[in-house]
């Protein structure tokens, strides 16, 4: 994908207010051989990169009147109170480059577990790769494990182009038996003599 970035004369809060008004997000470029630069991107075009790639989306930033280059999102900061993006961060890349990162993984099938509970131990998996083989997520089938059962990073199918960086032998999903819990019936104490009703 291909997004159309614009240098950023004006930075601060107050020119990053403006452009969120004007449906813009504030970003910078940086990277090996580039000068950091701050840049807007098209909201609407941005948000439709992440549902396509991503969290670690790699994609082309057109730099108007400039170079275009490869870049992937490497942090998106966020409003605290709000549900929305301040700023974000690209790392402009060269080909080949090695990069570190941290891909969700997805639990497919939970439904169909009947037996036991399963619960997803691990959420992302810590990962090295070059931009061609950048996963958007890892999809684990787990329909059919049963009481006992556990999947761990090591059965986890990666691409050959890819480096797995956390613990091969780390739980990522395992079903326990249910826990039940005894309700204590407290017997009924007897009534003493002392305590009885006198007629």
């Amino acid at each position: 994908m291909k997004l159309q970035v614009e240098k950023r004369d004006r930075v601060g809060s107050s020119a990053s207010k403006h452009a969120r008004l004007d449906k813009k997000l504030t970003a910078v470029i940086y990277g090996k051989d580039v000068e950091a630069t701050p840049v807007l991107l098209d909201a609407k075009d941005f948000d439709e990169v992440l549902k396509q790639l991503g969290k670690n989306a790699v994609f082309e930033a057109a730099m108007t009147g400039g170079k275009t280059m490869q870049v992937i999102v490497k942090n998106i900061q966020q409003s605290a109170l709000k549900n929305q993006i301040q700023n974000i961060e690209l790392q402009a890349i060269t080909k080949g480059q090695k990069l570190t990162m941290s891909v969700p993984i997805h639990l497919v099938g939970s439904e169909a577990v009947k037996e036991g509970v399963l619960t997803q131990t691990l959420n992302e998996l810590e990962i090295e790769t070059d931009a061609a083989h950048v996963p958007t997520e890892f999809q684990i089938a787990v329909s059919g494990l049963t009481i006992g059962d556990s999947v761990a990073v090591a059965d986890i199918q990666v691409d050959s182009g890819i480096t797995v960086l956390t613990d091969p032998e780390e739980a990522v999903a395992v079903v326990a038996a249910p826990i039940f819990e005894e309700t204590e019936t407290a017997e009924e104490e007897p009534v003493s003599e002392s305590e009885a009703v006198m007629e």
